[in-house]
């Protein structure tokens, strides 16, 4: 697996030079969009150097006590008068004593291209690519002067302001020298008492040098990026979306066949009672299972259906009542009491025509004080 290195010239993305590390012979090639890159199938890793329009570096010592967005608002707060356009615009990086403000558009745009790529991928600005530690340095490369200073900064000018960038340099630190990697005569002049030029090549560098550098590459997580990572084929691409869709659709229908389940239990609830008798029986606890048929009835059912007032006999006397059986077509109620006291019995007697009930029939036995026996009601039904 091979070593390559990308070389971004202009902003636009459209114009990159790439270069194989690891294959000696290879040649330079030039792509015409960020999409070529996508093109490489034998790379192991990818070193994308940035152009230095795009990255702004400083010398800045992090407070390693304080957290990272403490130290990036500090830095900001020393530099903010430097800064062409809104804060807001950029992104920061603090790394190696120095501080990167970056493009933020910009480097939106690149990552989310390079999070198609399925190998490693570094990205950098171009002046650290020939950085020495003990020493600053001034590189030729693609008619460009990469100059990278030895505290991890940089910048980079074209042939026709060389010139005027090394008076300013000069000018702010009149003992600076750095080795050349260029063979220009203003460079030569400049730097009398560098006895040697060096040569600057691509496949020169060793690819372990990619762990000391920053790194400004953020995944950008899509399913475009996840697809590409897990290798899909169109046939698996296919069945994840189909598991994606189904995810996502499956709980609305779930809740939606809940609630056809829900109504369609209560209809049939109401069609078992009235299908086994005209009668709704209920032994244990009458007054409940009034109630809990009552909640079952379907809201259209309901306005025809009326039961009996019997909530003086479930006040008075429901743990004497073992049995209701109510006829909802003729509107009769039979009630089996079994050892209601004679006075509960004879007050809830009295009192029954005030609940628009009348007794039809009166089966009971009185003995010892207590009632037994079964009586037949009739309720008006609206």
């Amino acid at each position: 697996m091979n070593f390559y290195i990308a070389h971004i010239l202009d902003s636009s993305l459209d114009k990159i030079n790439l270069y194989n590390v690891t294959d000696k012979n290879s040649s330079k090639k030039v792509l015409n969009s960020i999409s070529d890159l996508e093109k490489i199938n034998d790379a192991e890793s990818l070193l994308v150097l940035l152009p230095s329009t795009e990255v702004t570096s400083y010398e800045f010592n992090k407070n390693e006590s304080l957290s990272e967005q403490i130290n990036i608002a500090n830095f900001i707060s020393d530099v903010d008068t430097n800064f062409i356009d809104s804060v807001s615009d950029s992104e920061y990086f603090l790394i190696n004593n120095a501080a990167y403000v970056v493009n933020k558009s910009f480097l939106t745009n690149l990552n989310q291209h390079l999070s198609n790529l399925s190998f490693k991928v570094c990205v950098t600005p171009e002046y650290l690519i020939n950085l020495d530690n003990s020493s600053d340095a001034i590189t030729e490369i693609d008619n460009k002067f990469i100059f990278s200073y030895k505290n991890n900064t940089g910048f980079t000018v074209t042939k026709e302001n060389l010139e005027q960038y090394l008076d300013i340099v000069i000018n702010h630190n009149p003992n600076f020298e750095a080795k050349i990697f260029s063979s220009n005569e203003e460079l030569k002049k400049r730097f009398k008492s560098v006895n040697d030029n060096y040569e600057f090549n691509f496949a020169d560098v060793n690819k372990d040098v990619v762990s000391s550098l920053p790194n400004f590459f953020k995944i950008n997580m899509s399913l475009g990026f996840i697809i590409s990572k897990m290798k899909f084929t169109k046939v698996q691409q296919a069945a994840t979306a189909l598991t994606l869709l189904f995810l996502i659709a499956s709980p609305s229908y779930l809740i939606q066949k809940n609630i056809q389940n829900t109504k369609s239990y209560n209809q049939a609830t109401f069609e078992i009672f009235t299908s086994i008798s005209t009668d709704i029986n209920r032994v244990v606890a009458p007054r409940n299972q009034i109630d809990q048929i009552l909640k079952n009835i379907p809201l259209n059912n309901q306005a025809n259906i009326e039961l009996p007032n019997l909530d003086l006999f479930f006040q008075y006397g429901e743990k004497y009542i073992s049995d209701i059986s109510i006829d909802v077509t003729n509107s009769l109620a039979k009630v089996k009491i079994s050892s209601m006291p004679s006075l509960q019995f004879n007050i809830l007697k009295t009192s029954v025509e005030k609940l628009n009930i009348s007794i039809l029939d009166s089966n009971i036995e009185i003995q010892d004080g207590s009632v037994n026996g079964v009586l037949t009601l009739r309720y008006q039904n609206v």
